[in-house]
């Protein structure tokens, strides 16, 4: 793809880096950095080619077509506002935001703007293969799904306690940072979910207090849902498993392979659905450029990030105590 896009990626950290890198592979236009600390600007300018801005103000007196906010969670919605040229798209980082502050305020902002919210495991080819069958019907009525994963934080993201994790306030504990992700799966998948309960807990991630582990059960209409993960276990392993009435599906996210499998017979597997980590991202930004053009939709809207914000909230509020209503609209 070849477009004559101007992309702004705010924030240079791990993720926004990641979104500037795919972005340029994906052949927008122009692609820049707009980060706060000196060092860590100067990097991504030098390793990338691009330009760099040393704040938002800045960075606002240039066109952009689209703004990718890649920040701490609690900075999204104030720093996609500040960019309210009306013809200016927006790609919001997962989680939209830890309260419902401002949201109503964004969702008027978003009125005839292309607005789409970066829960990636929508582009995901086994996600999106599960999503065509159960819509199909060809393996029946969903009945249940079931999530289990986790992996080793000191291993795999070792940098977790100098970073936005070590606080809720900043959108930090497995809850707003990974089990999002499966709550705004459920609701491609299934819909959206009408009521969640949900334990939680620091069980064992050293250097941190919030929690690492979560156990949550909810309803997606009448699909019964579970999810189990936790932040600390020795293997790097994400199942998705939906169960119908036909047979059942799955997502071997760690290996990047789907499998279907009908009552009385074996396990059908495709190969390996992608090889690396970047790639997944690319579909994402592949798919945000061809919504810019009218193309297609964005992959997950900004009322459905609404709608995982509130199933986040509810999460957090059950503490293992209560069943919570998650609101609808």
């Amino acid at each position: 793809m070849d477009l004559s896009l101007d992309v702004l990626v705010v924030g240079g950290g791990s993720i926004g880096e990641r979104h500037l890198r795919c972005f340029q592979q994906e052949g927008a236009g122009r692609v820049a950095i707009c980060e706060t600390l000196e060092e860590r600007r100067t990097n991504i300018e030098q390793t990338y080619g691009v330009d760099g801005y040393g704040s938002i103000d800045r960075a606002c007196e240039d066109y952009w077509d689209l703004v990718v906010i890649a920040t701490p969670a609690h900075l999204h919605i104030g720093h996609a506002l500040a960019f309210d040229r009306p013809d200016t798209a927006w790609m919001i980082e997962k989680p939209l935001s830890i309260t419902m502050d401002r949201v109503e305020d964004l969702r008027r902002a978003s009125e005839d703007r292309v607005v789409g919210v970066a829960y990636v495991y929508r582009a995901h080819p086994a996600f999106q293969r599960m999503k065509q069958l159960i819509d199909s019907g060809a393996f029946g009525e969903v009945n249940e799904v079931t999530i289990t994963g986790g992996q080793h934080f000191p291993t795999f993201r070792p940098a977790y306690r100098e970073i936005y994790y070590t606080d809720r306030a900043t959108g930090g504990g497995a809850i707003q940072d990974a089990t999002t992700h499966h709550f705004n799966l459920l609701q491609f998948l299934v819909g959206p979910l009408d009521w969640v309960f949900c334990d939680y807990d620091h069980q064992a991630l050293p250097g941190v207090t919030v929690e690492d582990t979560v156990h949550a059960s909810g309803r997606c209409g009448r699909v019964m849902m579970n999810i189990s993960m936790n932040q600390f276990m020795a293997p790097n392993e994400n199942v998705v498993q939906v169960n119908c009435s036909g047979g059942s599906l799955r997502a071997n996210l760690h290996e990047s392979r789907f499998g279907s499998m009908r009552h009385g017979e074996d396990w059908q597997w495709t190969g390996p659905l992608m090889r690396e980590r970047d790639e997944l991202f690319r579909n994402q930004a592949s798919h945000t450029l061809r919504a810019l053009t009218g193309e297609v939709s964005v992959l997950c809207s900004l009322d459905e990030a609404i709608h995982t914000l509130r199933i986040n909230l509810a999460a957090l509020e059950s503490r293992g105590a209560k069943r919570v209503e998650v609101p609808h609209g």
